[in-house]
């Protein structure tokens, strides 16, 4: 079937889709939501650090800003020697405190639990230290009248947002009893004191405390709007983590639940993401098959990918992938092309299924109608040749007795009486192929029957260098004749024998399996270190009188097996390459509700 080349619109890549596939681990400074009562706790908590941080930042900042300043300009007028003047010192006192106390605000922030209230007492700090600079420059006349509101501001980004009106508050109080006080002359003048608070007139000091006030009236609104915006967005952002979240899960669990491979790669072909069932077909953990090129593990997919471009679609194509254990596995693929949340082309979405097992069970019901209609073939014109045969034998058989009958004459009756046996051979061979299935059907100890057989054959082979080793589960029976399936065991060893001419070692292994059906079965594996079997061939071997190879024989040694095989509702397999071996598998339905006998050893015949 042609690759199809619709272009429907691509899926876009959502974090919930990606983080479905595979654990993303978060960039770093970036805290991915937690839900619960303790992530809104740990989210206030982080919040609160943060605010503090740039607290301390910016009071280190501006002091340093201050400072400089204050040199440059002393530098700029010619007057270096102001800075160890009264003025100059009290400057200097004042941001050398400031630095300390942001030293020590440092050092103990690693310990402390409560951060707003260490927020908080960082602003009372800051709030004496700015009345101290607004008294020091001339009270009311002051210039730094805005340093007020810099912890207002501060203050509405903590997560106590109420705050922001309480630091006003403090803000207006700190404010108006530093001019008042000094306007009354309560506060001393400072050493080198040049702009005195009281040097102003009541209407000078009433405009400007009016106008300080309003300013910071006005951030106190600002900042409790930014607040309450700070809040709703946060509460907005945390019920969209909480969603998104939820979408994540459901993603993820969904994705996890395919019995199918999803796997996302990018433009070059290297896989981005894998599902666990895609793991399994692939026969790859998810670490070893994250960034390694997808054509490593299913080569004849990038030759479709190629076929189709970038935006083309790939539907219901058949592939095959090497497992690492060197299994094929017949995948059915299809694809579409991955875009971001621009709509630009990021890769492929690769959607897989596991066809081997279907595809296996479709070439053994083809094989098995096959072999039925050859097996009736062969029954009706097996009958029509034994009569006649019968004739012959007998006639010959006369022809020898005659008084007549010379030498040569006697010589040639036995060789037809000889070549009529081997007919004879031969059509019972085809009979019992085409025989109906056996109604027999008992409890057998298959590892017993396999036991024996080994054993028997082992014994056979002994004086030629062909090693016969077996690995038995004890305890595996199935339901069927005993019987056929010695001769069906028996069939593969006598070939595997004929494959190694000089010599060589059959392994015999018999396990349980459990399919994704959840049913057991056994399986019966006979290998071989021969010359193997080419690919061609591999098609043919299990019909009548295909033999190549053997100067002997019927040809209809595996057409039996399979035969048997099959009225034992089970499956052969072979897999062989030549020059390497080959190996036979034989997959029966274990035998149910049986008590299972105490184990015996497996028998290891050589």
């Amino acid at each position: 079937m042609p690759a199809s080349h619709e272009n429907p619109t691509p899926p876009r890549l959502t974090p919930a889709a990606v983080e479905g596939l595979t654990p993303i681990p978060a960039p770093v400074g970036i805290d991915l939501p937690t839900g619960g009562d303790d992530g809104r706790l740990n989210q206030r908590r982080q919040e609160a650090q943060r605010t503090v941080i740039y607290l301390m930042l910016f009071r280190v900042g501006l002091a340093t800003l201050l400072l400089g300043s204050l040199v440059a300009v002393a530098l700029l007028n010619g007057r270096a020697e102001t800075l160890t003047g009264p003025s100059g010192r009290f400057a200097l006192s004042l941001l050398v405190a400031t630095y300390a106390v942001s030293l020590a605000y440092g050092l103990v922030l690693k310990r402390v639990r409560n951060l707003v209230a260490f927020a908080y007492i960082q602003i009372a700090i800051d709030l004496m230290f700015v009345s101290v600079l607004v008294h020091g420059t001339g009270g009311v006349q002051s210039g730094f009248h805005f340093l007020y509101l810099i912890d207002i501001v501060a203050v509405a980004l903590l997560p106590a947002r109420r705050g922001a009106l309480w630091v006003s508050l403090a803000a207006s109080i700190a404010l108006l009893a530093t001019c008042l006080a000094g306007y009354l002359q309560w506060l001393p003048e400072l050493p080198g004191q040049t702009l005195l608070p009281w040097d102003v007139s009541q209407r000078e000091l009433l405009f400007r405390l009016v106008l300080s006030l309003a300013g910071i009236a006005a951030v106190s609104a600002l900042g409790l709007s930014l607040a309450a915006q700070s809040r709703e967005a946060g509460e907005k952002l945390q019920r969209h983590e909480q969603y998104a979240g939820d979408l994540a899960s459901l993603h993820e669990n969904t994705i996890r639940c395919l019995s199918s491979g999803l796997v996302t790669v990018d433009r070059e072909g290297v896989i981005t993401s894998i599902n666990e069932a895609a793991c399994d077909i692939l026969g790859a953990t998810r670490g070893a098959a994250l960034g390694q090129p997808l054509a490593s593990r299913v080569p004849g997919l990038s030759l479709l990918l190629d076929d189709v471009g970038l935006v083309g679609n790939v539907r219901r194509q058949e592939v095959d992938a090497m497992r690492p254990d060197g299994a094929m596995r017949r995948l059915g693929v299809s694809a579409m092309p991955l875009s971001d949340h621009t709509g630009r082309i990021i890769g492929r979405v690769i959607h897989f299924q596991d066809l081997t097992e279907l595809r296996r069970m479709e070439q053994a019901v083809q094989r098995s109608e096959r072999l039925a209609s050859i097996g009736r073939l062969a029954a009706g014109v097996a009958h029509e040749i034994r009569n006649p045969l019968a004739s012959i034998s007998g006639s010959v058989e006369i022809l020898r007795t005659l008084p007549e009958a010379d030498e040569d004459t006697k010589q040639l009756v036995d060789i037809t009486v000889r070549e009529v046996d081997r007919l004879n051979e031969l059509i019972t061979a085809l009979l019992d192929y085409a025989r109906p299935p056996s109604s027999e059907s008992n409890n057998i100890l298959l590892s017993e029957q396999v036991q024996e057989v080994a054993r028997a054959f082992a014994s056979g082979v002994k004086q030629s260098p062909i090693e016969v080793l077996t690995d038995v589960d004890p305890d595996v029976r199935v339901r069927g004749s005993a019987g056929q399936l010695r001769q069906v065991l028996w069939n593969l060893l006598r070939n595997a024998a004929e494959a190694m001419p000089g010599g060589g070692r059959i392994s015999i292994t018999l396990t349980q399996d459990e399919l994704t059906s959840g049913e057991q079965e056994a399986v019966l594996a006979v290998a071989d270190t021969g010359v193997g079997i080419s690919r061609e061939d591999q098609e043919h071997i299990f019909e009548p009188f295909f033999s190549k190879g053997k100067k002997s024989g019927t040809g209809l040694g595996l057409a039996t097996v399979a035969r048997a095989v099959e009225d034992h509702h089970g499956l052969i397999e072979v897999q062989s390459q030549p020059g390497n071996g080959t190996t036979f598998t034989i997959r029966l339905p274990l035998a149910r509700n049986l008590t299972r006998p105490p184990s015996e050893p497996a028998l290891a015949a050589s």
